[in-house]
């Protein structure tokens, strides 16, 4: 049988609100008696309920906001999601933070994160296939959403980007104009990555074979250098005449090149970005985009998680798909055989 808080109360020689105090921070309490209590959490393997914690505690919860990546790669994008996130929460008193793991074993500190009582909750961000931060979360009995997917039976709800139709939207509106070889500049992908950063290669090829143009795809470190590298004095590589990018910084450094080799967007090469904004250094513009509306998909995620902490059912449909809408900034333009 699961160990209680009455059991750990009892190992460690501590009354239970004691332990209540030492999980979730709510007084100070001494070093020794902390040392007591998180031994006997930790012999006992004790488990603490945080979603029932979380419905029947008076004071302020806190949902966190996890992302894989690093903290110095998170970028204004990423925080559009953060701001709809808080957005559905902060009118119910609920604090929303973004924990930075910062050791070698992220899993195990983020194990230790819910096991004090910190996260009330949690939305889910960068989920990769099979997640294992998922799991991790599901087995704690974390109340958790997920943006993006991890293709987990059973696994947490979540909303992600429809990127199908994004691809699709994108490869139709460069061939309208008449640009029949596009080369896509992608973040780099890793066998661990971010379930979004592998459909957005894979939709773009699908799309580009069913509509018969052709797509060269170079996947790139997020460095503008990286970016810059594909373009020449007489425009792109390989007689390409458009972009389709997800990678902000890449972009940036293929805007820094074109303007060095005296080509112009979009006279010379057009630029669609995917999923992102980023300043196409025009006039303070950013360029053209295909995208989601973050900040409504994060108080989304934030309104689902709600229900979930509430004790409501799961929606019947577990992952729910959100059209991406063009955004016309001017970036791209008719292609000039």
């Amino acid at each position: 049988m699961a160990a209680t808080r009455a059991d750990v109360a009892r190992a460690a020689g501590v009354s239970p609100s004691t332990v209540t105090y030492v999980l979730s921070g709510q007084r100070s309490t001494s070093s020794s008696t902390r040392e007591r209590v998180m031994r006997a959490v930790r012999e006992l393997d004790y488990h603490p309920n945080t979603a029932a914690r979380s419905l029947a505690s008076p004071v302020l919860r806190t949902v966190g906001v996890l992302f894989r990546r690093q903290r110095s790669i998170i970028d204004a994008n990423d925080l559009d999601y953060v701001d709809g996130v808080r957005r559905a929460l902060a009118l119910r008193g609920i604090q929303v933070v973004i924990p930075v793991m910062t050791s070698s074993t992220p899993l195990i500190e983020l194990r230790s994160l819910v096991r004090s009582g910190a996260l009330g909750g949690v939305v889910l961000m960068d989920v990769a296939d099979g997640d294992e931060r998922e799991a991790m979360l599901l087995e704690e009995k974390v109340p958790t959403v997920l943006i993006g997917s991890s293709d987990r039976a059973g696994g947490a709800p979540g909303i992600d980007a429809d990127f199908a139709q994004m691809a699709r939207a994108g490869v139709e509106h460069l061939t309208g104009l008449g640009h029949r070889r596009i080369i896509a500049l992608m973040r780099q992908t890793a066998s661990d990555d971010a379930h979004a950063r592998q459909d957005h290669t894979h939709e773009l090829l699908h799309a580009a074979q069913k509509l018969g143009v052709e797509i060269l795809v170079r996947q790139v470190p997020e460095a503008a250098l990286a970016g810059a590298d594909i373009v020449r004095s007489g425009g792109l590589i390989e007689g390409c005449s458009a972009v389709l990018s997800n990678n902000p910084a890449a972009v940036v450094g293929l805007a820094c090149a074109a303007q060095a080799h005296g080509l112009s967007v979009p006279a010379d090469l057009s630029v669609l970005t995917l999923g992102i904004t980023q300043d196409s250094g025009r006039k303070e513009e950013a360029f053209s985009e295909l995208s989601v509306d973050r900040e409504a998909m994060g108080a989304e995620a934030g309104s689902l998680l709600l229900r979930h902490l509430r004790g409501e059912p799961d929606p019947p449909q577990r992952r729910r798909l959100i059209p991406t809408v063009l955004t016309d900034r001017g970036s791209t333009a008719r292609h000039q055989e």
